[in-house]
């Protein structure tokens, strides 16, 4: 995992800047040390010479292997806060989109070496008519062999309504 410090005119990095920026990276990223190929921190200050509540800026930028880049920012009032804050939201956000890569890979089954073979399923054994009964047979008729077959019965209320509908 390569480090890299990067800041504006109005930030003066020195090598204790770097330091502690690297040292924070390493302190809050050492869980995904392996999967990530790249940090890159940008610091900046939103209103350069003025003085603001949270004028400092930190950005983290991480690309993990094989994944497009992801960043995470947070604004405060020194350098330092805005560095660990900035590295906190990353830390979840890697918790989250490696959690989820994880569960994926967990719920997609493996391929069987060999061809499992189905249960075999009973064969209903239903009575019915022979072909030349059952299309002399009435609707009616039919119906109540279906059901006889099927073992349910159906309401009273629904034969009823299914009788007063129109015929096809």
């Amino acid at each position: 995992m390569r480090i890299q410090v990067n800041s504006d005119k109005n930030i003066g990095t020195d090598t204790r800047m770097i330091a502690f920026v690297e040292g924070e990276v390493n302190r809050f990223m050492k869980r995904f040390a392996r999967r990530l190929t790249r940090v890159e921190v940008h610091l900046s200050d939103v209103n350069s010479h003025k003085f603001g509540t949270h004028d400092k800026r930190c950005r983290v930028e991480v690309r993990p292997a094989g994944h497009r880049p992801l960043t995470a920012s947070n604004g405060a009032k020194n350098v330092k806060q805005a560095v660990v804050g900035a590295l906190t939201k990353m830390r979840t956000y890697l918790e989250t989109v490696f959690g989820r890569i994880q569960a994926r890979r967990a719920t997609v089954p493996a391929k069987p070496h060999c061809a499992l073979k189905e249960p075999a399923r009973p064969k209903e054994t239903l009575k019915v008519a022979a072909a030349g009964a059952m299309a002399a047979a009435q609707p009616e008729e039919i119906e109540q062999a279906a059901e006889s077959a099927r073992g349910t019965k159906k309401k009273p209320i629904y034969q009823a309504r299914r009788k007063s509908w129109p015929r096809r």
